[in-house]
Parts: C-alpha cells; structure tokens; sequence
C-alpha cells in the first residue's frame, strides 16, 4: 500500500492519516506491533526493511555519489533517459521538484523534459539507495550532495521509531529518502534525542526544488530575450 493509498483507507473509515507511528497505534488498537510497523514501511514504500546487509565499503558510499552523468545536449538526454528509464526513483525524483512539467511524463522521456526547460546540467544518484537529482553546476550538485549526506549521517544514529515518525511526518505520495535506505541495515542508533530528520529530508527537497527553479526561470529569461532581440 501506497501512501495516496493509505491515506485513502483512513479518508474511507473517517479517519485522519496519522503522521507518527503513536497515531497509527491509536487508530489501529488491535494490530500487533511488529505488523503495525510492517505495514508503515509497506505504506511509505519500502515492503522489506534492511533486508538488504551492507558490507563496509557499501555503507560508506551511502552518503556519496553513486552515479554521475553529464548531459550537454538532447542527444545525451535521450540516450540516458532511454537507458536509465528503468531506474527506481529517476523520473519521480526528477518530477516532483519540477511541477512546471507534466507529472505523467513518460520515464524515457523526463530528462530530455528537464534539458528543454534547464539547459545542460549533471545528472546525480547520490548514494546507491539515495534521490537522483539534476543540477545546473557543481556547486548546485555538492549543496545537494551535503544535505544528502546530513540526512543520512543523522538517520543511521536514530532507532527505527523516529525514523519512521520523520518518514511519515514527510508525507509524501512516493518513497521518502528515509524509506529508500530503511532496504539496507544502515542504522547503528546511538543513545541522545532523535535528530530532526523530517526537518533534514524537507531541506534536500526545498534545495532540490529551488535549484531546479533557478534554472528554470534562467532558461525563461533567455528564450524571452532572444525571442524580443530585433531582427538583424
């Protein structure tokens, strides 16, 4: 169950959908905790947490670059949008900071979407089970790349309830950055208050969106200028 779903199921039985795993057992009294928790992480997209165990090196690369990809011009965005169409995430990522182009945007066809509106740009998987992201420059790519890692550094040092608490805090009709790396066992909680994680997953997404923004209002300017310049 998705989260539009989800939510659905408690608009159905009169209900608010709860945004903390305390307001889930209110609103479900009878279900046994293991299999409340169970169905939270089915809900936000992620049916089998830290099924996947992390070997030393692959826990390092969590919070770093996994892929990156030059595009400089259509022909690069189509051929990259037709091999990474396929990937988890790209073109929901991609979408979601970027309300100005059709959410039904085929997959194949999103970067060639985002070039036509950006210009040439980087493409980035920030770490195996992170976002992909589109950024303008490299010092847009290293902002988000930071945020990525804070939120991934804050995450594995807090136990599976506040993880869950700031997964649903976020809201979110796709799989948030906390449910995407809930596959892996990266959590190593340590004693101390939870950390802002909801905070910490609406910062990389606000900094996602501006940047996307940015360029697109950039790429705007231009074709309204070049379209205003008088014939020579």
């Amino acid at each position: 169950m998705k989260m539009d779903r989800w939510a659905a199921a408690f608009a159905q039985a009169g209900l608010t959908p709860p945004c903390s795993l305390a307001g889930v057992r209110a609103a479900l009294p009878d279900v046994q905790e293991t299999e409340l928790r169970r169905a939270v992480w089915t809900a936000l997209g992620q049916p089998r947490p830290r099924s996947r165990k992390l070997s030393p090196p692959a826990r390092a690369r969590l919070a770093h670059l996994a892929e990156l990809r030059d595009v400089f011009s259509p022909t690069d965005a189509l051929r990259l949008g037709a091999e990474l169409a396929s990937e988890p995430g790209l073109a929901t990522d991609l979408l979601t900071v970027r309300p100005w182009l059709d959410p039904d945007t085929p997959a194949r066809e999103v970067l060639s979407a985002v070039l036509c509106g950006e210009w040439s740009g980087l493409l980035a998987l920030l770490g195996e089970h992170g976002p992909w992201v589109y950024a303008a420059t490299v010092a847009d790519l290293q902002a988000l790349a930071r945020l990525n890692g804070e939120l991934v550094v804050a995450a594995s040092q807090a136990d599976e309830e506040a993880v869950l608490n700031a997964a649903l805090a976020s809201g979110r009709t796709f799989p948030a950055l906390l449910a995407r790396l809930e596959a892996t066992d990266y959590r190593r909680p340590a004693p101390g208050p939870a950390p802002p994680l909801a905070a910490l997953e609406t910062a990389f997404w606000q900094e996602a969106g501006r940047g996307a923004r940015a360029a697109y209002e950039r790429w705007r300017a231009r074709r309204h200028e070049g379209s205003s310049s008088p014939p020579r």
